[in-house]
């Protein structure tokens, strides 16, 4: 027994060496960079500043005089009780999160004091990780060895994160009450406490009841803390909401998707840490202000009251780069990017994929195949039974052309048969696309997202030429020393002639001399100038993907948890907002001029059989 007391008091006075060391390293390294001239500005394509974030937040610094007491009070009540007893870490916490979440095996409960959660904020991301975790208990040490507990708490308001978009206590004061911080009342300073624990489950806006539990918790430990009484405590969990009528930081937070995708990609080059975050980033982008705005103005004309989302990108296929993103109808309300991290079924979209792979086999736009009902006996020895939309057939030989204008599942099944399935699936492997090798693969039964449909789909449209999209063209510190240069590394993946011909293929979309059977599926819409279009549906998604040689549109609309898109105007979406958009801004023809490999020839779109008074489309020269 006295032996193990000396093991006890042993490690009792080893861990409370180690700890004294650590503070006298920390008060030693010096004072910590509190990263007040850290910034990132994301600049447009005409080199104008349309987002900047001073400390990792966007908006006003305020000091602790300008922050209602009651605030400071509830944040401090419901984060950290002892925040100014303690010296950076919480024991009393520790030891009861230890009992908690070991001992008695309940549900996961943390310590994390309000100084942690600065240091979190201020220098690490939100990797789990051992040493993320070292670097956090240091950078701990060093904020309470050589800041006073009012600046501690006075950074941390001004960097947390209360959801929308919102950083900081004068923001979210903005954005909820359309009030400064320190004319909060004590039910809204409460309940903007609360948020901070959890923005996207206790946001007010999106889950009124369970912000009102929370800030019933809040206020129950500042009656605790001996901050209110009981009669103050019973009258405002009473109150209501109080919230402003119409929520809003600053017009640009339309440009939060593309911001978001900017972001992604500068941590995907590796520059978002704070070896360069902490110099300042000037960020040079691809973004064009103007498609951004018709894009925000086309959706929010469309008054989309349900819980229907959209994602949409605009690239140039001249350059590939990334103009213009909606990740979602409203960012103040989501903040989820659906055009980058929304996986879903892209159906008919995929045929022009299928049939680049046909026109490289030999198939010429009046290759024909019989349309009817059909039973494929696969080689595994089982059947597959595609059908039309709404089970109509042509009863009868139709050409590639009218199989791509009508969208016609039969003849993208029999060629995927004859192809070889295995064609299709490679093809889509070298976008880092995963499918199964199937059957009906041809039908687009395959997962991804705008982003990387559009990656696609700009490989054709630039005739071939091939980048992934981005938005980054350059970045600099704040010297204006240059960090980071795009470099166009565009090679020549497809076949120009194959890309040609299927551009001019995806014209006849639009052309009502193909609706037979079955309607050509832009029939009900026009350009002003000549442009390739497919579209794609399945009963939970609608898509669309269009171009000509300057600018390239993709569109999606669906419910995130994937609910049957039940009312004719939201199928509709995609291809109204498409088709607006282009009109807007195609300011003059532009399109493909076949090279000295092709031969344009007027066909009948229906026979296929030559026709002076046709339709124009282009073959290879010897073609027979």
């Amino acid at each position: 027994m006295i032996r193990f007391i000396k093991r006890i008091v042993y490690c009792f006075v080893g861990l409370l060496t180690f700890l004294l060391l650590m503070y006298l390293v920390a008060f030693c390294v010096g004072e910590p960079e509190l990263n007040k001239d850290r910034y990132i500005k994301l600049y447009d394509d005409q080199n104008e500043i349309f987002y900047q974030s001073i400390n990792n937040y966007s908006g006003q610094y305020v000091s602790l005089e300008n922050v209602n007491p009651y605030f400071l009070k509830a944040i401090v009540s419901i984060e950290d009780k002892r925040f100014y007893q303690h010296h950076g870490f919480d024991y009393v916490g520790i030891s009861r999160a230890i009992k908690t979440n070991v001992i008695k095996r309940k549900n996961s409960q943390g310590a994390s004091t309000i100084t942690q959660q600065y240091a979190r904020l201020l220098y690490l991301t939100n990797e789990k990780t051992w040493s993320r975790k070292v670097k956090e208990a240091f950078f701990t040490l060093q904020l309470e060895t050589h800041l006073s507990k009012d600046k501690i708490l006075e950074g941390y308001v001004n960097n947390v994160y209360f959801g929308h978009g919102i950083y900081g206590i004068e923001n979210a004061a903005q954005y909820f009450y359309k009030k400064k911080a320190s004319e909060l009342t004590l039910n809204e300073a409460s309940m903007l406490a609360g948020v901070v624990n959890g923005p996207q489950y206790y946001s007010p806006l999106l889950h009124e009841r369970k912000a009102k539990q929370r800030q019933a918790l809040v206020l129950n430990a500042m009656y605790e803390n001996h901050v209110i009484t009981k009669s103050v405590l019973e009258a405002t969990k009473k109150q209501t909401l109080n919230l402003a009528k119409e929520h809003s930081l600053n017009e640009n937070m339309s440009t939060y998707y593309y911001k978001d995708t900017v972001l992604q990609e500068l941590e995907n080059l590796g520059y978002y840490n704070n070896q360069y975050l902490n110099k300042g980033l000037n960020i040079y982008t691809s973004f064009h202000q103007k498609y951004q705005d018709t894009l925000n103005q086309l959706i929010k004309e469309k008054d989309i009251q349900t819980d229907l989302q959209c994602a949409f990108t605009v690239v140039n296929p001249k350059t590939s780069q990334l103009q213009a993103l909606l990740g979602g109808k409203d960012y103040s309300k989501s903040q989820y990017n659906r055009a980058l991290h929304a996986n879903r079924q892209i159906g008919s979209t995929m045929k022009p994929l299928l049939y680049y792979l046909a026109l490289e086999n030999g198939f010429n736009p009046t290759t024909s195949f019989l349309c009817e009902p059909t039973t494929f006996k696969l080689e595994n020895q089982t059947t597959y039974s595609p059908s039309n939309f709404h089970k109509k057939y042509a009863y009868k030989d139709i050409t590639l052309a009218q199989a791509i204008a009508v969208s016609d599942n039969i003849f993208a099944v029999k060629t995927h048969l004859f192809l070889g399935t295995e064609n299709l699936y490679n093809f889509l492997r070298n976008y880092h696309i995963k499918a199964k090798n199937n059957a009906s693969l041809a039908l687009g039964t395959v997962n991804t997202n705008i982003y990387n449909l559009s990656n696609i789909y700009c490989n054709i449209a630039s005739t071939g030429k091939y980048q992934p999209i981005y938005t980054i063209e350059k970045i600099t510190d704040h010297q204006g020393k240059l960090i980071y240069q795009h470099k166009n590394k565009r090679t020549q993946t497809l076949n120009k002639e194959s890309c040609l011909i299927l551009s001019q293929l995806l014209t006849g979309t639009f052309n009502k001399q193909f609706s037979t059977y079955l309607s050509a599926t832009m029939s009900n819409y026009q350009t002003k100038y000549t442009v390739a279009c497919k579209t794609g549906s399945t009963d939970y998604d609608n898509l669309i993907v269009a171009y000509n040689p300057n600018i390239l549109i993709t569109g999606w609309v669906g419910y995130d948890d994937n609910r049957k898109m039940e009312q004719s105007e939201e199928k509709v979406i995609t291809k109204d907002v498409t088709i607006s958009f282009l009109n807007k801004h195609i300011k003059k023809e532009s399109w493909y001029y076949p090279t000295s490999k092709l031969n344009a020839i007027s066909i009948n779109p229906l026979s296929g059989e030559f026709d002076e008074n046709g339709i124009v489309y282009w073959f290879r020269k010897g073609t027979p």
